[in-house]
């Protein structure tokens, strides 16, 4: 009888949860046309083509495009019904990113950045026929010359990024006699810099960054991770000031954001330096 409720209680305790395949957006009744965009820039697909591929009747407004099961607005230089010859869809294509990989790390905190992937830098496109829903497409509206009516913005806030990708950096490791690399994507695993030796901080230049001096204060996010079994403080500093400082032993990371006051950045210029303290 014990072990019987044993096994009652222990069926109660398990939870049914649904595993994404990353397909639920795939239509099985409709056909998809397959292609690759190994960087970013704006792509162009003349009606020509489409016409060899058996989609030269195809009404614009029906078009659909996805990348990483997501759809692409596209634009059409004939608003409605087909194309004619000198026709073509056009639309903005973007190489292969990190959001993918989330799902393979350990921990979804352990990947710094999504800008790029550790896998490929092609992404797959696909192109399809919706007759039946709504597509994404950009209007084909005229500019409107007499202005919107609203009034001037006095600055808005731009955002610069620097992606290192001088190496993979393996990731964390524990000491047994040599550092023996976790086998999961794990943490510190993401393209990097080379590595930050004491004394000599790696530097990173920003340019034209066009300071308002009356708006609110900048930030700045960024990441950090030890890469040997040392004792170590890590700093980050923009022209000189120090805005973040903490303790980085071993194969730990730092992922933050920090503040920077309007009053370090006195320039269209600014230089970012990290620091290891070891």
């Amino acid at each position: 009888m014990k072990n019987f409720f044993t096994i009652i209680f222990l069926l109660f305790g398990l939870e049914l949860s649904a595993q994404p395949y990353n397909n639920e957006w795939i239509n099985y009744s409709n056909t998809y046309y397959k292609f690759k965009v190994g960087s970013n820039g704006l792509y162009r697909i003349p009606q020509p083509v489409l016409a060899n591929a058996g989609l030269g009747n195809v009404p614009v407004q029906n078009f659909q495009l996805f990348r990483n099961g997501k759809e692409v607005p596209i634009y059409t230089t004939a608003a409605s019904g087909t194309m004619g010859s000198s026709d073509y869809i056009e639309f903005w294509g973007q190489m292969n990113d990190g959001v993918p990989d989330a799902q393979l790390y350990r921990n979804p905190v352990y990947q710094h950045t999504q800008h790029t992937s550790l896998e490929t830098d092609t992404a797959v496109y696909f192109l399809t026929v919706n007759s039946t829903g709504n597509t994404f497409h950009y209007l084909n509206a005229p500019n409107n010359p007499g202005g919107s009516g609203l009034p001037t913005e006095t600055y808005f806030m731009y955002t610069t990024g620097t992606y290192f990708r001088a190496q993979i950096n393996p990731g964390y490791a524990q000491m047994v006699g040599e550092a023996l690399y976790s086998s999961a994507y794990d943490m510190g695993e993401f393209w990097s810099s080379s590595a930050i030796y004491p004394g000599v901080p790696l530097q990173d230049g920003k340019s034209n960054l066009f300071v308002y001096t009356s708006g609110p204060n900048a930030s700045i996010r960024f990441g950090m991770v030890g890469t040997a079994d040392d004792t170590r403080t890590a700093q980050l500093a923009v022209n000189g000031t120090v805005v973040g400082d903490t303790v980085m032993n071993s194969y730990n990371d730092w992922l933050t954001t920090e503040t920077v006051p309007l009053s370090v950045l006195n320039s269209s210029t600014a230089t970012v330096s990290y620091v290891n303290n070891s």
